[in-house]
């Protein structure tokens, strides 16, 4: 008895959907560039530098920079002490 041979749904839309209108990339197995809008990544960028300025990460980045060290426990006990000298000058409003 010969059966007919089925072909499934989703292998007959995914031949019907060019490959560049996919959301997502199954053989690197993330989102690709082209399926995102580019606000969505000026925002996250934007979200991103603020959370690490206000974390300090730029910060002590500048200051491996302008001492031209590497990180490590004891620049960054260096810098902990450097921004408390900062903070302590600063004059306190009321």
């Amino acid at each position: 008895m010969n059966l007919p041979e089925r072909q499934s749904k989703s292998s007959s839309t995914a031949a019907a959907e060019p490959c560049s209108a996919r959301s997502f990339d199954f053989a690197q197995g993330r989102l690709t560039r082209a399926s995102v809008p580019t606000w969505f990544f000026s925002a996250t960028r934007l979200l991103l530098s603020t959370l690490r300025e206000i974390f300090d990460e730029t910060a002590y980045a500048r200051f491996l920079a302008r001492h031209e060290t590497s990180s490590c426990p004891r620049t960054y006990s260096a810098f902990l002490r450097e921004q408390e000298g900062i903070k302590a000058r600063r004059p306190k409003c009321c």
